[in-house]
């Protein structure tokens, strides 16, 4: 009888840089949009007030991003495409204070990796600025003098060409890639680009789909007013805003008694300092759907959430809006833009490659308080509305 020998553990080595590259590359980058939005927030950290994401053929062709942004100086050309390097921080401690919306130097580089060509155009001090192509590894090909106004073109062509199966995935769900695309896009027209950030300033946001046969078509246009209603208007139209009501919350929420103990055992020498340690201040601001029936819509899709300006996903906080809304108005879901302005050292934005994911220190005892009051603010409406209709 034949013996079947099992092949023994082969020897640990290192892996290449070229793939480690590509590896850590599709983490980053994982989806069209993650592709897109990474480029908007560059250009928003860059101070743009216009920015203008044109599709070629939904996005398979390729992507490319034009702003007015600050522009990238001469002695950061060489840099602009490598792994992990960034002007947002220099310490990881920097990351409890960041505002900025990119912090970790990926996205270009990664883009590099992912696609066939990957072009910079970039000026300063306009009217002439240059041209980088950047090879798969980041680094500066060729530089060409251009014409350029100040700020910064970015082009990328055939995402994830150097991988053929998400590639492959890509081509067979195009049109479903792009609306998410979109969709995240208009998360943006709504906080970041509606003056939601901390500097407070409108940025005019204008999207275009080019289609096959060159067909230029317009997906979001919106004016750069610094105004939620604006952009709500802007994108869907002045009936949007029917119904709607301005949200604005203002509360504490107390710390988790180990996280407090934490904080407490660096003032032990001062009671004061303690208990305004304990609490957090949480203010809410945006808008909502009013409470009474047939004011709601039949479906969540509009509902957009914000940590200090950041778009992102707040799965327990949507379900307790949610709840709250349902318990006066049992059929239907509320329009929500809510942006919640907390200290940044009491939340971890550094969770997921895409940023989306965000870790609150005592996030269930901000959704207690939270439940409280979006269902005082229900409540008073009604109480309105009961009065309103007994005149």
């Amino acid at each position: 009888m034949a013996s079947t020998s099992v092949p023994g553990p082969s020897s640990i080595k290192a892996i290449d840089k070229t793939s480690i590259h590509r590896i850590s590359s599709g983490q980053v980058i994982v989806d069209l949009q993650t592709a897109v939005k990474e480029l908007v927030e560059n250009s928003l950290d860059a101070g743009a007030t216009s920015i203008e994401v044109r599709f070629k053929h939904w996005g398979l062709t390729s992507v490319e991003v034009i702003d007015n942004g600050c522009g990238i100086a001469e002695k950061d050309w060489e840099s602009v495409g490598l792994k992990h390097y960034t002007s947002k921080l220099s310490t990881f401690d920097d990351l409890s204070i960041i505002h900025t919306f990119g912090f970790r130097g990926e996205a270009i580089s990664s883009l590099c990796a992912l696609c066939d060509n990957v072009v910079v155009t970039t000026a300063t001090d306009g009217p002439m600025g240059i041209q980088l192509d950047l090879e798969q590894s980041g680094k500066v090909g060729k530089k060409t003098k251009v014409a350029r106004q100040r700020g910064t073109t970015v082009m990328f062509t055939r995402l994830f060409a150097s991988l053929p199966v998400r590639r492959k995935e890509l081509q067979r769900n195009i049109k479903r890639e792009f609306g998410k695309a979109l969709g995240l896009l208009n998360a943006y027209a709504l906080g970041p680009c509606a003056g939601m950030d901390s500097s407070g300033g409108g940025v005019r946001l204008s999207v275009i789909n080019q289609t096959e046969n060159g067909q230029k078509v317009p997906q979001i246009k919106t004016e750069g007013v610094s105004s939620f209603k604006s952009s709500v208007t802007a994108l869907w139209g002045p009936k949007a805003m029917d119904n709607t009501v301005e949200l604005a919350l203002d509360f504490r929420v107390q710390r988790e008694k180990s996280v407090a103990r934490r904080i407490n055992d660096k003032y032990s020498q001062d009671s004061q300092s303690q208990s305004e340690d304990d609490a957090v201040s949480v203010q809410v601001k945006g808008l909502i759907s009013k409470f009474t029936v047939g004011c709601g819509r039949t479906g969540t899709d509009r509902q957009f959430f914000y940590v200090n300006g950041r778009p992102c996903n707040l799965t327990k906080v949507q379900k307790a809006f949610n709840e709250v809304y349902r318990s006066f108005n049992a059929n239907q879901s509320p329009f929500i833009l809510a942006d919640f302005i907390i200290p940044t050292e009491f939340c971890d934005i550094n969770v997921s490659p895409d940023k989306r994911t965000i870790f609150m220190q005592s996030e269930q005892n901000l959704v207690d308080a939270l439940k409280v009051y979006v269902t005082n603010l229900c409540q008073n409406m009604s109480l309105t509305l009961m009065s309103f209709r007994m005149r």
